[in-house]
This record gives C-alpha cells, sequence and structure tokens, in this order.
C-alpha cells in the first residue's frame, strides 16, 4: 500500500495525539500528503497544565525554559494551531491536564496540597509514574469519557490512528488503550510514537491484524514542520536541529 492512497476510502483521517506535538512527530508527513485529498484531523487529549506544579512538572519547565505552566501551555497550543495550519490539518484540542498536572482527590488538608503538589498527583513523579506505563485508577474514568468523546464526533466512515504507546509514558499507553477501545466500532490503525522510536528504547511493533503503509517521508518538509513546535524541539533533541524521523504507519488488513 501506498500512504497517502490507501488512505483515500475514507471520509475524514482522524489521528489521536496524547501532547501538542506528538501526532506531528510521528506522522506528520503522512497528514500532509493524505490532507491534499482527504479531510485530516488531530484531536489532542492533553493540552493544558492544572494546579500547583510538582517537581517534576518544575523540572519540565525549566527544560522548556518557562516560568508558568499555563502560559507554557498557551504557548504550545498557538504552535500547534499554526504547524497543523501549515498543512491544511484541523487541529481540536481536549483541554486536558497533561500527566505531569492531572490532580484527584486526595483528601489531604489544603495547606499540605499547597506545601507538598505531590500528594493530590495522579502521577506524582515522571520517572517513578509517569515513564512506567501504569495507567492509574483514576484515569479509568477518563479513558471511558474518552471513549463516547471521540465516538461521538467520528463516524464509521472515518480513520482513526492512534498511537502503539512505545516509550511507555502513561498519556502516550492512555491514548493506545483508546484506540483500543474505538477499535470495537470504528476503524483504527496505529502509529508509531516518536521520538521513542527514533531513540530504539523499544522496537517498533506491527500491530496483529495490520499491514504497514509504504510512505516515503520528506524529511525537509517534516522538519519544517516540526520546528513550529519551537518550545518542545530543544528538549526533545538536545538541540535546535531536527533530526530525520521516520514514520511507521500501519492500517487494519481486510476481513
Amino acid at each position: 500500500m501506498t500512504g497517502a492512497d490507501s488512505l483515500q476510502d475514507h471520509d475524514c483521517i482522524v489521528v489521536l495525539s496524547p501532547h501538542l506535538d506528538d501526532a506531528a512527530l510521528s506522522c506528520g508527513s503522512l497528514m500532509a500528503r493524505a490532507a491534499t485529498t482527504t479531510p485530516v484531523t488531530v484531536m489532542t487529549l492533553f493540552t493544558t497544565s492544572q494546579g500547583r506544579p510538582s517537581l517534576s512538572a518544575r523540572a519540565f519547565l525549566r527544560q522548556c525554559n518557562a516560568r508558568k505552566a499555563p502560559a507554557l501551555y498557551a504557548q504550545r497550543r498557538s504552535e500547534d494551531r499554526m504547524a497543523l495550519r501549515s498543512i491544511g490539518v484541523t487541529g481540536i484540542h481536549f483541554g486536558l491536564p497533561d500527566a505531569l498536572f492531572r490532580r484527584r482527590e486526595s483528601g489531604y488538608p489544603r495547606i499540605a496540597r499547597t506545601l507538598i503538589p505531590e500528594l493530590d498527583c495522579v502521577y506524582p513523579t515522571f520517572r517513578l509514574h509517569i515513564s512506567q506505563g501504569r495507567v492509574s485508577p483514576y484515569d479509568q474514568r477518563l479513558l471511558a469519557e474518552l471513549e463516547q468523546r471521540v465516538l461521538l464526533a467520528t463516524t464509521e466512515n472515518d480513520l482513526i490512528l492512534a498511537p502503539l504507546g512505545l516509550g511507555r509514558h502513561v498519556d502516550h499507553v492512555l491514548t493506545h488503550q483508546l484506540g483500543k477501545a474505538l477499535s470495537r466500532n470504528r476503524t483504527v490503525g496505529w502509529y508509531a510514537d516518536q521520538p521513542y522510536a527514533l531513540r530504539g528504547a523499544e522496537q517498533v511493533p506491527v500491530p496483529a491484524g495490520a499491514e504497514r503503509l509504504e510512505h516515503q517521508v520528506d524529511p525537509v518538509a517534516k522538519a519544517r514542520l516540526i520546528t513550529w513546535y519551537g518550545t518542545q524541539v530543544a528538549p526533545l533533541f538536545g538541540t535546535a536541529e531536527v533530526p530525520d524521523l521516520d514514520e511507521y504507519v500501519y492500517l487494519p488488513t481486510s476481513p
């Protein structure tokens, strides 16, 4: 199959993106090509901050050279809108808090939660919680709500692309689980999460019952797209230069 040609049988291509750059990083070239013939929409789930930042959240803000989380996420949403617009793709932001900022009812006194923000974080630390790939029980209700929201916004003639969940970041794993849940009622394909696939942390698997699209990435055009995400390039790659990012996208095989 060739990437863009194999997508034309669908009314719309809907890409589920955990964060405000994941879709572009992982399948931006494919989206740009497909958008010339088929409407493409990126639904980004976790697009905001919430509450007083934990130590892990503060470390992330320092990596992004940002002082305040709300201002950073406002800038990231603006970057995403401009990036997707540049390739003719529609972006929808769900407005849910990033795992670094997600909160729960903890029962601790307010003063304790103010002094120690980790007490009411769904994921108190990045290294011990977010990067371990274990979705919190507190997010199970969120998963069900997301499934209904996406079902209401799509039709049976649409193709949904969801991440494979490489890298074990809980937001990526949760979005992968959302794709699996949606596959009961929708046509769902998959993409390999970048830059996790680039780093070789794990071999890119071929999902059961799926076939890889043969799609040639234009590295110059893709690098141009990624540079729109100015707050994230240096934290992701350690440099202002965007590396070549291959795209691994899979569609379900015909029954």
